[in-house]
C-alpha cells in the first residue's frame, strides 16, 4: 500500500493536486483536484489524474511553467526518514507563468511539493507563504499512530532541522514554535482523501491565511473527521 501527491500552489489564485493511492485492499485511486480562489467561495473540479502542469476538468483549462527561486528541501529530516510515513520535497518558491482558466501568470509567486509513502499522517495543521521577491515561511505540525507530534518551521534564511518544535492546532489557527498562522473559518474548503488503509482524511485548505509579515497564504487543517460547519467539496 502507497501514495503520492503531486501540488503546485500559486498563491490566492489555485491549488491544483495530483494524488494516487493504492490501499491494503486492492483499491486503487488516480484523481486530480483543481480549486480555484478568487472574490468568491472557492471552486472545487475534480477529474482523472492528470499533470499539474497541464491539463483540464470540465471548464478548466491550465497550462503552467514555473522557475524555482529557491532550493528544496525535503521533510523529515533525513535522521527520522526511515521512521517516517511520509517524505516531502517542497520547492518552497518558484515563479509561475502560464494560464489557469482566464487567468494570465507571469511570475506569479507560488510553491510546490511531492509527496510519498505509506500513509498519509494521522492529523495535520500546515502553512505555507511564499513572496516574488523569494521569500518563504513553512509551518508543519503533524501526528502519527503511537507517536508523538512532531513540528517544525523554516525560512529562506535556514531549516527545516528536526522536527522538535512546540506545535498545536487550535481551531483556525496552527502554531509552530513563534508562528502563528491564522485564517478565517469561511475562508476553508475541505476534500475528502482516501488514505491507504481505506480511511478518509478531511483536508482543509484555506489561501487567506497571515503568518508572519504574510497575507495570503497558504494553510490547511486536516483531520480524521469533519469539522461540523465548515465547507466540504460536494
Amino acid at each position: 500500500m502507497r501514495y503520492a501527491t503531486w501540488y503546485v500552489i500559486v498563491a490566492g489564485v489555485a491549488w491544483i493536486r495530483r494524488a494516487w493511492v493504492e490501499t491494503a485492499e486492492g483499491r486503487f485511486e488516480d484523481r486530480t483536484w483543481a480549486v480555484t480562489f478568487g472574490d468568491g467561495s472557492p471552486v472545487v473540479r475534480r477529474g482523472p489524474g492528470m499533470s499539474v502542469r497541464e491539463g483540464r476538468i470540465d471548464d478548466l483549462a491550465w497550462s503552467l511553467d514555473w522557475i524555482e527561486l529557491t532550493p528544496p528541501f525535503v521533510t523529515p529530516h533525513r535522521a527520522l526518514r526511515r521512521l517516517a510515513p511520509t517524505t516531502m520535497t517542497t520547492s518552497p518558491a518558484i515563479a509561475v507563468s502560464g494560464r489557469i482558466g482566464e487567468v494570465t501568470l507571469d511570475g506569479a509567486p507560488g510553491h510546490t511539493a511531492q509527496l510519498a509513502g505509506k500513509r498519509h499522517a494521522q492529523t495535520w495543521g500546515w502553512a505555507h507563504a511564499s513572496a516574488a521577491d523569494g521569500r518563504w515561511l513553512h509551518l508543519l505540525t503533524a501526528t502519527s499512530p503511537r507517536r508523538p507530534r512532531v513540528s517544525q518551521h523554516a525560512t529562506e534564511l535556514g531549516g527545516p532541522g528536526l522536527p522538535f518544535a512546540s506545535g498545536s492546532v487550535h481551531e483556525s489557527d496552527v502554531r509552530v514554535g513563534p508562528y502563528v498562522a491564522s485564517a478565517p473559518p469561511e475562508s476553508f474548503i475541505g476534500l475528502r482523501y482516501l488514505d491507504t488503509d481505506s480511511s478518509t482524511i478531511w483536508c482543509y485548505h484555506s489561501e487567506a491565511a497571515t503568518v508572519g509579515d504574510f497575507t495570503g497564504a497558504a494553510m490547511e487543517i486536516a483531520v480524521r473527521e469533519p469539522i461540523g460547519g465548515w465547507a466540504v467539496e460536494p
